[in-house]
C-alpha cells in the first residue's frame, strides 16, 4: 500500500487498475474502498469510493477524480488545470499531501468521484475544504504519526458505532 494514497501495489495491481478502467468503460459507475489518510478529512481509509464515468470537459477544479496511473488507482483532488489545443491535463493533489502529484493526461483519468459512503450513508463529496478541514489536512500532512492515531480513532469510533 502507497502511504498516504488510494493505491494498490500488490502484484495484481496492474490487472486491478485495468478491469477497474474496464468497469467505468462498460458500466459508467465503480465503488471500491479506500486505502490511505491522503485525502484526510474528506475521505478515510475503508469508506467505499462511487466512481462516474465522465468525459475530460465535465472535470473541474475540486473534484475528487480517480486516476489509473503505473498500474496503480489514486483518488486525489483537481487542484489546477492545464488546457492547450492538443490536450487536457489536471494537476491532482491529496487533501494531506504537502505537494500535488505529476500532472494527469487523458488517458489516465477513469473517472469522477460522485459519492462516497460513510457509516452506510451516500454522502456528496466536498469540493473544497471547512477550516477544520484544513486544520485536521494540516496536521496530518505534517506528521504521520498524528495520521496513524486520528486513522485509529475513527476506525474505533466506527466500530462503536456500528
Amino acid at each position: 500500500m502507497k502511504q498516504g494514497g488510494f493505491s494498490t501495489s500488490d502484484a495484481g495491481s496492474t490487472l486491478k487498475c485495468e478491469l477497474a478502467a474496464e468497469v467505468l468503460r462498460s458500466f459508467g459507475t465503480l465503488r471500491f474502498a479506500a486505502t490511505g489518510w491522503s485525502m484526510l478529512p474528506s475521505v478515510w481509509p475503508g469508506e467505499t469510493l462511487v466512481v462516474e464515468r465522465v468525459t475530460q470537459d465535465q472535470v473541474r477544479i475540486g473534484d475528487l477524480v480517480l486516476v489509473g496511473r503505473e498500474g496503480r488507482l489514486c483518488a486525489h483532488r483537481v487542484v489546477d488545470k492545464v488546457d492547450d489545443a492538443e490536450s487536457h491535463q489536471w494537476i491532482t493533489q491529496g487533501d494531506a499531501l504537502p505537494a500535488p502529484d505529476r500532472p494527469v493526461v487523458g488517458n489516465e483519468l477513469l473517472g469522477r468521484v460522485a459519492y462516497l459512503i460513510r457509516g452506510g450513508r451516500l454522502m456528496t463529496v466536498p469540493t473544497e475544504l471547512g477550516v477544520i478541514g484544513n486544520v485536521v489536512a494540516k496536521v496530518v500532512r505534517r506528521s504521520v504519526p498524528a495520521a496513524r492515531a486520528l486513522v485509529y480513532l475513527n476506525r474505533m469510533r466506527r466500530t462503536h458505532l456500528a
